[in-house]
């Protein structure tokens, strides 16, 4: 097509295809029918939102009513809550008094340790310090010390228990 026909085309207002507009239709007289159904409706409208609002009013009433506390249950939340901070108080504490007790421990296994390896050494240091042959030598010769005769040593048999009990002295012959 060339410009002149689409010139031509605007001019007359015709339009192809479905951007076609509808034309506005006159509006239509009513009747008293229609005025009268059309009254009910908007009655039964504003009932419904009468309704609707005051369904919201007692709803925010209650809502309001729910957020409110009595006393007796601000009572109760307090002493529930003074309950249970004093019970995380007293674990807390608990927890803390353990704790340092298992340092103390450990600190005093370590003390014990230490003391064992003192006193190991310490018999080592002893043992070793100790002459036996002289101490026998003293013992006989200057102190007078003689082994026991055969007649002297008295044998008693121990049965099935590692330690006995002695309740008189040993009898002499």
């Amino acid at each position: 097509m060339n410009q002149e026909e689409m010139a031509n085309r605007r001019n007359i207002g015709y339009i192809e295809g479905n951007t076609v507009r509808k034309m506005e239709a006159a509006p239509q007289r009513r009747g008293e029918q229609v005025h009268r159904e059309l009254e009910r409706k908007q009655e039964k409208d504003r009932v419904r939102e009468e309704r609707q609002r005051k369904a919201r009013i007692a709803a925010r009433r209650n809502q309001e009513k729910a957020l409110q506390m009595s006393p007796g249950y601000v009572i109760f939340l307090t002493i529930a809550m003074v309950a249970m901070v004093s019970v995380c108080a007293v674990y807390l504490k608990l927890q803390s008094d353990i704790s340092n007790r298992m340092k103390t421990v450990a600190t005093l296994e370590a003390q014990v340790t230490d003391l064992k390896t003192q006193n190991d050494g310490n018999l080592k240091r002893i043992n070793t310090s100790i002459d036996l042959e002289s101490i026998k030598n003293t013992a006989i010769n200057e102190l007078g010390m003689v082994y026991p005769s055969k007649d002297q040593i008295v044998y008693f048999n121990i049965e099935t228990t590692d330690y006995m009990n002695q309740y008189e002295d040993i009898p002499e012959k």
